[in-house]
C-alpha cells in the first residue's frame, strides 16, 4: 500500500513537471521527464499524448518543411528502384559508386520505417535533416515510441545503420553479376570501412548511441 501511494505521488509530481514544461519549455527538464517515463515504464496514455504534443510543437517551430509518410516512402522507393535500374542498365564504375551513395540515403529511413512498423513504433512526418539539411529523416511518434519496450526502440534505431550498410553490399552483388569484379571488391572494402566508421561515430552521436541508450531501459 505504501509503495502504491508513493508511486501515485511520484506520478502526480511528474504530471506537474510536464505541465510546467508545456507552459514554459525547458529542454533539460523535458529530457529528464522523458527519461523518468522510460525508466519507470509509465504507460499513462494521456501523459504520453502530452509528451508527444510538446515534441510536435517544438518540431514545428524548428522544421517548416515536412511531407507525409506515404509520400516519403513512395518517393524513396522510386528513387531506390531507379538507382538499381540505372546501375544495371548503364554498368559503369561511376554509376556503381553513385548508386551506392543514393541507396545509402534512401535505405536508411526506409529501414527505420519498416522496423518501426513491425515493432509498433509509428512516425508522423518526413523532414530534411543532417549536417547539410538534405538527409531524409523520419519524425518519430513519441506516443508509440514510449509505449514500446526499450529493446524495440533499440532495434528500430539500429535498423537505420543496417539499411545504410546494406547499400554497398547490394551494389557489390550487382557488380559481380555484371562482371565488374574490381568495383565489387572496392564496394566490399567500402562496406568494411563504413562499418568501422559507424562503430566509431554512431555510437557517440548517432543511431547506435540511441540504440544503446534505449536498450538500457529494457
Amino acid at each position: 500500500m505504501r509503495a502504491l501511494k508513493e508511486n501515485m505521488i511520484m506520478h502526480e509530481e511528474l504530471k506537474e513537471r510536464l505541465r510546467q514544461v508545456e507552459n514554459n519549455y525547458n529542454a533539460k527538464e523535458f529530457r529528464d521527464v522523458v527519461n523518468h517515463i522510460k525508466e519507470h515504464r509509465i504507460n499513462d496514455d494521456l501523459f504520453l499524448e502530452q509528451v508527444e504534443r510538446i515534441r510536435q510543437e517544438r518540431f514545428e517551430k524548428r522544421h517548416s518543411f515536412t511531407f507525409n509518410i506515404l509520400f516519403g516512402n513512395i518517393l524513396w522507393l522510386i528513387i531506390t528502384l531507379a538507382a538499381i535500374v540505372l546501375v544495371i542498365r548503364m554498368n559503369t564504375d561511376m554509376v556503381f559508386y553513385a548508386g551506392t551513395l543514393v541507396l545509402m540515403t534512401t535505405l536508411h529511413p526506409l529501414s527505420h520505417y519498416a522496423a518501426g512498423r513491425l515493432l509498433d513504433i509509428g512516425f508522423t512526418h518526413y523532414y530534411l535533416d543532417g549536417p547539410a539539411k538534405v538527409e531524409p529523416t523520419l519524425k518519430i511518434d513519441y506516443f508509440s515510441y514510449l509505449k514500446a519496450s526499450g529493446r524495440k526502440r533499440a532495434v528500430m534505431h539500429v535498423s537505420g545503420v543496417i539499411g545504410t550498410a546494406t547499400a554497398p553490399l547490394v551494389v557489390s552483388g550487382i557488380a559481380i553479376l555484371m562482371g565488374a569484379g574490381e568495383v565489387a571488391m572496392n564496394l566490399l572494402i567500402f562496406f568494411m570501412v563504413l562499418v568501422v566508421f559507424e562503430l566509431l561515430t554512431s555510437t557517440k552521436t548517432g543511431d547506435l548511441m540511441r540504440a544503446k541508450r534505449e536498450y538500457g531501459y529494457r
